[in-house]
């Protein structure tokens, strides 16, 4: 999966008065260069150092800022732009490196270098305002027109060298155009002690600790404008909804997608309408809803849930997913959420870490499990989800919290209908002029108790910040292009 950066949704444009570059850079003309990973050919006076730092909570520490000091200069000559870098071995061996290029119009270029394989691509990101990762340049039918040598010398640090034509030509790609005098902004990304070929980026010059960027002039600093964009301010918000009781049931069920077994027929049904929504835009569509409904029980060992929605068409590309925490404030807690996708294919146990930068991520592939079991079928006009999950798995590592009876656990559900780009849908409400995610307590009752019937839904209004939403939606992204990829394998 490649990875994603701050830069890509719910933009504003803002001078460079209002966020200078941390470091500027002249590219001069150097008639050869050899890629050899080493900076033998590099003068010193060519360079500079930024500072990255590591993708962690979504706001800004207090305590001191743990950062990775990155020596990078550039070069050109008629056909190509060079850049050296080395990034030291302070926090993990440093595997990969993503150098970002940004600020004109229809450029959105990038060049990754994967140190574990030597290997190098062309990518590219999706116009301003969408928010998605970036994508290999043939993705978006553009070519490859980058070259990279990588070195690891373990112990002190990697050394990249890479180099892309300075005008391709490629549109399609979002390849830069640039002359003498020209200026690019350029943001850095790395992959430290993880790797690139698998995962997002974990360390960056752009995250919550910083707006860090490099100004790169060609040949000399002309004073060429650069369009800088930053997230900007949005109002939304979240509220609690109804409460729903999973009741005390011993019983055995087969997780098969339908509601045949005897048990369900004897729970609670809780009634819902999800709406349409394009987390890429943030645009919301009230008018175009699915009414579903919800069952939840639980055997003190496992909890079960049988969720249903209004769907005419049986399609795999459809997705039945559900996130997951110990609070209200889940969807900004710096705990994480838990997150499960149920499709045709299988059932996902994932992770979300909000503003953890690499984005989400199957429990296995960070040393947890993958808890629990779920199926899917079509019945009627109706798509039936069915899912089953340890309260207590004792899997921190995948993010999984801890439920006992009596706890309340908390979810919001979304799903994709016939939808090639992710969730469509979402557990959504109209808060006082405003949309709101809707959070649900579910409350684990004991044995013998009876429910009361739920309380008044969407009764509790609570705000968080438009970095905080900025990052819950990052972690959408990934997680929805985790599964469809999947799909096609």
């Amino acid at each position: 999966m490649l990875c994603y950066s701050l830069i890509g949704i719910g933009l504003q444009h803002v001078t460079a008065d209002e966020y200078p570059p941390a470091l500027s850079l002249i590219a001069p003309y150097e008639a050869s260069i050899v890629l050899d990973a080493s900076d033998s050919e590099w003068d010193n006076y060519y360079q500079g150092y930024i500072d990255i730092t590591e993708f962690s909570d979504g706001t800004t520490s207090t305590e001191s800022v743990d950062i990775i000091s990155v020596t990078i200069g550039f070069a050109h000559n008629s056909t190509h732009l060079h850049v050296y870098a080395f990034v030291p071995e302070v926090y993990g061996i440093v595997n990969g490196l993503l150098l970002h290029f940004f600020g004109k119009p229809g450029m959105q270029d990038g060049i990754q270098m994967d140190a574990i394989f030597d290997t190098v691509l062309d990518v590219a990101w999706p116009d301003e305002g969408v928010y998605e990762p970036p994508q290999s340049d043939d993705f978006f039918g553009g070519t490859q027109d980058a070259k990279a040598k990588t070195f690891k010398h373990i112990g002190v640090g990697t050394y990249f060298e890479g180099t892309k034509l300075i005008d391709s030509g490629d549109t399609f790609g979002k390849d830069i155009v640039l002359g003498w005098g020209d200026a690019i902004a350029v943001e850095i990304l790395a992959w430290v002690g993880t790797q690139p070929n698998t995962e997002g980026p974990n360390w960056g010059s752009i995250n919550q600790d910083g707006f860090r960027y490099i100004r790169l002039d060609i040949g000399a600093n002309q004073g060429d404008i650069l369009d800088i964009y930053v997230p900007e301010p949005m109002e939304m918000h979240y509220v609690v909804g109804e409460e729903y009781e999973a009741e005390y049931i011993s019983t055995s069920i087969t997780i098969d997608g339908q509601d045949s077994d005897p048990v369900w027929a004897d729970v609670i049904e809780y009634n819902f309408s999800i709406t349409g929504y394009n987390y890429n835009t943030g645009e919301w569509f009230p008018g175009d809803s699915l009414d579903g409904s919800l069952k939840v029980f639980h055997d003190g060992t496992n909890f079960y849930m049988l969720f249903k929605i209004y769907d005419l068409t049986t399609d795999e590309k459809d997705s039945t997913m559900f996130m997951i925490g110990k609070t209200e404030e889940m969807l900004n807690s710096t705990d994480g959420i838990d997150f499960l996708s149920i499709n045709s294919y299988d059932y996902y146990d994932q992770m979300i870490i909000p503003s953890d930068g690499s984005g989400p991520k199957d429990d296995i592939l960070v040393g947890g499990s993958n808890d629990g079991d779920g199926n899917i079928t079509y019945l009627g006009n109706y798509r039936y989800t069915e899912f089953s999950k340890p309260m207590a798995s004792g899997d921190p590592n995948g993010k999984d919290f801890d439920f006992a009876i009596g706890d309340t656990m908390f979810i919001s559900y979304l799903v994709a209908q016939d939808s090639e780009t992710g969730p469509n849908y979402f557990h959504m409400k109209d808060d006082n002029g405003t949309v709101a995610f809707i959070v649900n307590p579910v409350k684990f009752l004991a044995e013998g108790e009876e429910p009361t019937g739920g309380n008044d839904p969407n009764t509790f209004s609570i705000g968080f910040s438009a970095i905080d939403l900025f990052l819950i939606l990052a972690a959408l992204s990934p997680v929805v292009l985790l599964v469809y990829r999947r799909k096609k394998k």
